[in-house]
């Protein structure tokens, strides 16, 4: 077993203790490390910084005398989500391109409340989400 597979193990068992952050890590060492299973750390890292993103919309919504800190730390967290799953989503085999459609849909939805917490229109991240989910149906009729 190659040292980028065991860092795999390791953060695929820190994804489902819920460690979303050290798993995130976990997964760019193992890219770092040259696996040959890119596709997957890139869809896990996004994952897992869609799941720290909320954690964070979700203290912004229970300090909210530290709501600006928790939105800056979301917007960070939720940059990272979509750049990792798009990246992920290029070469990515149509049933893995669908599940990658709907997690993409889900950092929308996610999107959306981050923009409602900050005082913006989540308006067109709900309309990116619904396209998101058309073409994730589509590929199931494929």
């Amino acid at each position: 077993m190659s040292d980028a597979d065991k860092l795999i193990d390791a953060a695929d068992e820190e994804y489902r203790r819920g460690a979303f952050k050290d798993a995130h890590i976990h997964y760019g060492r193992a890219l770092a490390r040259g696996s040959t299973r890119e596709g997957y750390c890139r869809r896990m890292r996004g994952m897992c910084s869609r799941r720290v993103a909320a954690e964070r919309l979700q203290l912004a919504r229970d300090n909210p005398d530290q709501l600006d800190e928790y939105l800056i730390q979301s917007a960070r967290w939720l940059a990272k989500a979509e750049a990792n799953l798009e990246s992920a989503c290029e070469d990515a085999e149509p049933d893995q391109r669908r599940v990658l459609l709907e997690e993409q849909a889900a950092t929308e939805d996610l999107m959306a409340e981050f923009m409602r917490l900050s005082g913006g229109d989540p308006t067109r991240r709900q309309s990116e989400a619904a396209r998101y989910r058309r073409q994730a149906n589509e590929l199931l009729g494929a």
